[in-house]
């Protein structure tokens, strides 16, 4: 009797440790999703600094220009919602905020938190921010002083 109730809660471990491992699978891509746009977010905002960087010397263009500023509203979007992910029932008033943007029509998230993104266009932009960022690098800084 005793073999078979070590049986039976050694299976019945195995059980749970398999249920806890499937119901982590779920949190573990939302996480993943996360950093990814986080990631994103972070190069996009690099690229923007090095933009108005630029600008600062007269070397931006018009559209580049465009696109940093952009990601400057992008940046005040994110300083929006860490502003309600402090406050107390963020859990719950978070998604809620972001529900009722959708339903007016106002996007609350970032740009990289945005779905309608295909893999393509992120890899295409990803490459198009790493030849900005070495191009600006290539860049001879011209230090002035008169």
């Amino acid at each position: 009797m005793k073999r078979y109730f070590i049986r039976v809660t050694q299976s019945i471990k195995r059980q749970n440790s398999a249920i806890k491992r499937n119901a982590l699978i779920p949190l573990k891509l939302g996480l993943l999703s996360v950093k990814r746009s986080l990631a994103q977010e972070s190069r996009e905002t690099k690229v923007m600094l090095i933009t108005y960087k630029r600008f600062t010397k007269g070397q931006a263009s018009k559209q580049e220009m465009q696109e940093a500023h952009r990601q400057f509203v992008d940046v005040i979007r994110g300083l929006g919602l860490g502003v309600l992910a402090v406050l107390p029932f963020s859990p719950i008033t978070l998604p809620f905020v972001v529900k009722l943007g959708e339903k007016i029509g106002v996007n609350v998230l970032p740009s990289a938190f945005m779905k309608d993104l295909r893999e393509e266009e992120v890899i295409e932009i990803q490459q198009e921010i790493e030849m900005i960022i070495e191009s600006d690098d290539d860049i001879p800084s011209t230090n002035n002083k008169a």
